[in-house]
């Protein structure tokens, strides 16, 4: 699966399960802080990025790093997805 195909399915998973109206998910949106994935939240995505994209994710993975944005998960998809 390539980047542009994993960031729209991430794109449109969180939109789907994580609705904010008052602002527009792009990239670089902010997760944890602007589009409020609360912790619950976290843990359903890694489900979600497990079952979709065949990667797992570790405890030292579900970070503030990892979950910024889009971005940093649609790279940690592919590097993991390429090792």
């Amino acid at each position: 699966m390539n980047q542009q195909a994993i960031f729209d399915s991430l794109r449109q998973y969180l939109q789907d399960e994580f609705p904010n109206q008052g602002i527009e998910l792009a990239g670089d949106t902010r997760l944890l802080d602007e589009w409020f994935v609360d912790s619950m939240g976290i843990i359903e995505t890694v489900i979600f990025i497990e079952r979709e994209f065949g990667v797992t994710m570790t405890r030292a993975d579900i970070n503030g790093e990892t979950f910024q944005d889009i971005n940093s998960l649609v790279a940690f998809i592919g590097a993991r997805a390429a090792s």
